[in-house]
């Protein structure tokens, strides 16, 4: 599984410019002009590699529980401006406030050190969820990067790998420093394919305080009980991390791999191929349907968007019966997943539509189908890239 996941990282990297100079941060789909882009990497070739442009507010893209939050602590001061205090409106605005400060959280004996106790901090995910560094469960590897640090990016791959391996025991944060929630979504998902979780410091409120960088990226690894183990400044190479990520939960990590069965690599592959080309005629029909809406009381078309449905099914259970080795199981299974949701929530969901006649009906189950397509296509093309390097 390394050398395969490795590879369709590596891929998704390859396709960027990303080695070239460093360079301060810039989108792809940002609509940025060449001049500053010149600019951009003429600051970065001068610029030490702890220099970096700040993203802006530390609550940008938050989340609709976490705005919801933000709001009614804000109508709360402004009913105390009126008002004035009172015990329980104070208190109110009291838990509201530490319910949503973000950035440090100050703990005694803390200090990013070795054998210290981890500063601890709350900060927003790429989601806009808010995440308590205190409050993860069992050991910690704690990363802090930028998309214009190129040792970063090109470490990234590696900690997805060893957070798999790793899955369930140790959990790997990513803590962006510095830049927008855009710049941070794109060279997460898009550039690295990372999938463990990235949190946003747009004010980089961990690097200028609690957590001051000497060079990024810089690494921790921290114990269940909070103490820091070890700390890591520049790229931890493979080994390496194996080694400190295995020493917080005693385990060897990467030592023995189960060889894949051509028999499932062949049966995932027909069955993935299979998916595909019934996905596509699926949602060939659909834009039928959304080009013409008169299409919806066309038998012919009725029968055709029932016999996706029953295929969708079939898939379904055929991957069920699918017995992957052990290794493999995340990714066998977040296919697996997506299959299932086109198959028991998409597809009773078309049935029912077409048999009452309900177009808002066929609305709301065409809107799941293709969010759990696009599900499915992330994480059948992880899994193809594994069977393809086997």
């Amino acid at each position: 599984m390394g050398d395969g996941l490795l590879t369709r990282l590596r891929r998704r990297q390859q396709s960027w410019i990303l080695f070239t100079v460093l360079r301060r941060p810039y989108s792809a789909r940002d609509a940025i002009s060449r001049g500053l882009v010149i600019a951009a990497v003429a600051v970065a070739v001068v610029a030490p590699i702890f220099i970096g442009g700040r993203g802006g507010d530390a609550a940008e893209g938050a989340g609709e529980a976490f705005s919801a939050q933000l709001a009614e602590l804000e109508e709360l001061r402004e009913q105390r401006d009126v008002e004035g205090s009172s015990g329980e409106l104070d208190a109110r605005i009291m838990r509201l406030e530490d319910a949503t400060q973000l950035g440090y959280l100050e703990r005694d004996g803390d200090a990013a050190d070795k054998g210290a106790l981890a500063p601890d901090f709350r900060l927003l995910d790429l989601e806009g969820e808010p995440h308590r560094l205190s409050e993860i469960e069992g050991p910690i590897v704690l990363n802090f990067w930028a998309s214009w640090c190129e040792p970063c990016i090109e470490e990234m791959p590696e900690f997805e790998l060893v957070s798999q391996e790793a899955a369930g025991r140790v959990t790997f944060v990513g803590v962006n420093d510095g830049e927008s929630l855009e710049t941070a979504r794109e060279f997460a998902y898009e550039v690295t394919g990372v999938s463990y979780r990235i949190l946003l410091d747009p004010t980089r409120s961990m690097t200028d305080g609690p957590y001051p960088l000497v060079g990024r990226p810089t690494t921790y690894f921290i114990g269940a009980d909070g103490i820091i183990q070890n700390l890591w400044v520049g790229i931890v190479k493979i080994a390496l991390l194996r080694e400190f990520v295995g020493e917080l939960i005693d385990e060897e990590l990467g030592a023995v791999e189960e060889a894949m069965p051509a028999e499932y690599g062949e049966a995932v592959r027909n069955i993935i191929d299979s998916a595909k080309a019934n996905y596509a005629t699926a949602a060939a029909e659909i834009q039928r349907w959304r080009n013409d809406s008169t299409v919806f009381s066309d038998p012919g078309w009725q029968r055709n968007m029932l016999a996706q449905v029953m295929i969708w099914s079939d898939l379904n259970g055929q991957f069920a019966e699918l017995s992957p080795p052990a290794q493999w199981d995340e990714l066998h299974g977040k296919v697996g997943d997506a299959l299932a949701q086109i198959a028991n929530a998409s597809g009773p969901l078309v049935r029912g539509a077409v048999e009452n006649a309900s177009e808002s009906d066929l609305e709301i189950a065409v809107s799941l189908f293709e969010t759990f397509r696009a599900t499915f296509d992330g994480a059948a093309e992880n899994l193809l890239g594994v069977i393809d390097t086997q």
